[in-house]
C-alpha cells in the first residue's frame, strides 16, 4: 500500500502541459494589456508635450504681435486673415497666415512687401481669423483687433488635434 501511495504523490507533484500553457496563454494576453496601455499612455503624453510646446511658441508668437500692435496706428483689415497698420517706428507692418505659419512683413521705402515666418516650427496654424473694431475716425475708441487662431501640431499621428486660442489688443493711441 504505501508503493501506491508514494506513485500517487510523485504524480501529483508537478503540473500537466495542458495546466502550463493555460497559465501561459493568461500570461502572455495580460501582459499585451498592459503593454497597450503603456504605449497608449506614452503616445498621450508625447501628444500633451507636443502641444504644450506648441501652446508657448504660439504665446510667444501672440505677445510680440500686442506689443507692436499696441503702439500702432493707422489699422487696415486687409482680409480675414491678414492685418496692416504703421507701428511705433512709422513702419507699415503687416501680419498674415500663410501656409500653417504667422508671418510678420514689412514695406520699404520702395514699397516691397518683406515676409518673414515668426511662429517655431513645431506650431501648424489651422485657423487664424483677424477682426477689427473701433478703427472708425472720430468714434472716440481705440482701435481693438481680435485675433483669434486655432494651433495643431505638424505629426501625421494628431492631425485633427488643435488647440483654439483668442486674445483681443486695445492700441493706446486714441484715433481723433
Amino acid at each position: 500500500m504505501s508503493k501506491v501511495n508514494s506513485q500517487k504523490s510523485k504524480v501529483n507533484n508537478g503540473f500537466t502541459i495542458v495546466e502550463l500553457l493555460v497559465a501561459m496563454g493568461l500570461f502572455v494576453v495580460l501582459i499585451g494589456i498592459a503593454t497597450g496601455g503603456f504605449i497608449r499612455a506614452l503616445r498621450t503624453q508625447r501628444l500633451i508635450v507636443a502641444l504644450m510646446a506648441a501652446n508657448d511658441n504660439v504665446n510667444l508668437t501672440l505677445e510680440q504681435m500686442a506689443r507692436e500692435i499696441r503702439t500702432g496706428y493707422n489699422f487696415s483689415k486687409i482680409s480675414d486673415t491678414e492685418l496692416q497698420f504703421v507701428n511705433a517706428n512709422n513702419i507699415v507692418v503687416f501680419y498674415r497666415l500663410n501656409e500653417g505659419a504667422i508671418e510678420r512683413g514689412s514695406e520699404d521705402v520702395f514699397l516691397q512687401r518683406t515676409y518673414r515666418k515668426i511662429t517655431a516650427d513645431n506650431v501648424k496654424i489651422i485657423g487664424f481669423n483677424i477682426n477689427l473694431l473701433g478703427n472708425n475716425p472720430g468714434d472716440g475708441y481705440p482701435p481693438r483687433i481680435t485675433i483669434s487662431l486655432s494651433v495643431g501640431i505638424p505629426n501625421k499621428y494628431f492631425e485633427n488635434v488643435s488647440t483654439n486660442i483668442q486674445t483681443t489688443i486695445s492700441a493706446r493711441v486714441l484715433d481723433t
